[in-house]
């Protein structure tokens, strides 16, 4: 599951930087306030994600994103289109 997944990575970024309960995040969770990313902490988790699923990220739709589930669309959006 591709939530599962970014949690995962995210955790790995955020590890130490930030009071979080990553087992709270869902889609519903929003990067900024939730999440607690910064531009260079979402700059990081884009390169983690296009390693992580072998895609490419539109920079500009993944800057667009306010939610976690609406990362995981467009990483959804990338996969679909590689296949």
């Amino acid at each position: 599951m591709i939530i599962e997944r970014l949690k995962k990575l995210t955790e790995a970024i955020m590890a130490g930087t930030a009071n979080i309960n990553f087992d709270d995040i869902n889609a519903d969770s929003r990067l900024v306030e939730d999440v607690c990313l910064n531009s260079i902490s979402m700059l990081m988790l884009v390169i983690a994600i296009e390693e992580e699923f072998s895609i490419e990220l539109p920079i500009n739709e993944a800057s667009a994103c306010v939610t976690v589930g609406e990362i995981a669309d467009v990483i959804r959006g990338c996969i679909d289109a590689k296949a």
